[in-house]
């Protein structure tokens, strides 16, 4: 009776491993990696850490191992090979077979999490070819001359429908694995895609430990910010240095009794530089009539900055702590992208944002009168 009572403990033993276990098998087409390593890695706050290692054979790589719990990892491949080629994928090493193919695209499936973000994937691809198809056709039209006004509006709302598609899909997506691993990822990788409402709909679905994570703190941090920096809140203030060195607060010009658009860009900002003309002609049209600009550059080299200034006539107050996107203002007032502006009335109260071309004359004319 104990010889059986063991062999049965034994077996339970056994089956217990054995439907937490995992297995790995991969094929790499590229003749070129044969013979090097590929690694199962582990993304840590500073770097990808290797946590387990395996020689390319006849284009072939196995890993196997225990998966007590659910874990997100990367299989790359030796980077030296070819630097300018994909050479890691994200994978959920969970029980069960998981197959990695490293061909002209990268594939991981086998697996319920690894094949239902494979056909998330697949489904993004997808739709964004659909975008290429489009900017091609925008783009040829533009160059042969054939552009027209209807044209353009169809290109372009089918476009804003298609990348609409995309962030709904993912959020979607997140949703439905906010739960797991792979979906608490997605979400600190993609947050800032999202509208505001909707990070708070996932952040809803998630636990204090994952909200104590300092990336999604910084998230949630910036969502407390953009209701402080909302529409209908005064502005709040942040101290830059000028051109000359002087520190220059915005509270310098805002609720001084001018109305003041504050004009988030840098020298190295296409979009930016495509608006600057119509904020300069604003400028130049309004000045005089209690009308104020306050430059804030994400620029990070202060000549690239000065000469930004001067090549496109920005004769306005500017100020910059030339930190990119690590400037404290960033999170501040909770903007995603640049040209970013905020207009604020004469009292210093936020009343509009990102204000585009004749949308800024409407609303300064609506202010101070032609």
């Amino acid at each position: 009776m104990k010889k059986f009572s063991i062999l049965l403990i034994t077996a339970i033993v056994l089956i217990s491993c054995q439907n937490k276990t995992y297995k790995i098998t991969g094929t790499v087409t590229d003749p070129a990696y044969e013979g090097k390593n590929v690694y199962v890695q582990e993304m840590t706050a500073n770097e990808m850490v290797p946590v387990d290692t395996a020689v390319i054979t006849n284009g072939t790589f196995t890993f196997e191992g225990l998966a007590d719990s659910t874990v997100l990892r990367f299989i790359a491949l030796d980077p030296t090979v070819n630097p300018q080629k994909p050479s890691r994928v994200l994978a959920i090493l969970e029980p069960g077979s998981i197959n990695v193919k490293f061909d002209s695209t990268i594939t991981v499936s086998g697996s319920k999490l690894n094949d239902a973000y494979n056909s998330f994937m697949k489904d993004q691809e997808n739709v964004r070819k659909e975008m290429r198809a489009l900017s091609k056709q925008y783009q040829e039209a533009a160059s042969a001359g054939t552009m027209t006004d209807s044209l353009d509006a169809v290109i372009n709302e089918q476009y804003d429908k298609l990348s609409g598609d995309i962030t709904t899909k993912t959020a979607d997506f997140i949703k439905s694995n906010i739960t797991n691993p792979l979906g608490k990822f997605l979400f600190m990788t993609s947050a800032e895609m999202f509208e505001p409402e909707t990070q708070r709909e996932i952040l809803a679905l998630t636990d204090d430990a994952y909200k104590s994570q300092d990336n999604i703190k910084r998230i949630v941090t910036r969502l407390e910010n953009a209701e402080k920096v909302a529409i209908g809140q005064k502005f709040v203030d942040f101290t830059m240095p000028d051109p000359n060195g002087n520190n220059v607060s915005l509270s310098d010009y805002a609720g001084k009794g001018k109305v003041v658009l504050v004009d988030f860009w840098a020298a190295w900002c296409g979009p930016c530089r495509n608006e600057m003309p119509n904020v300069v002609a604003a400028y130049n049209n309004y000045k005089d009539k209690g009308f104020e600009v306050v430059g804030v550059s994400l620029d990070r080299e202060r000549e690239r900055w000065l000469s930004g200034i001067k090549e496109m006539n920005m004769t306005w107050p500017q100020i910059s702590d030339l930190k990119f996107w690590e400037t404290p203002v960033v999170d501040l007032y909770a903007f995603r992208g640049i040209p970013h502006t905020v207009l604020l009335d004469k009292d210093g109260t936020i009343i509009a944002k990102d204000l585009r071309g004749a949308a800024l004359h409407n609303k300064l004319n609506e202010l101070l009168g032609e």
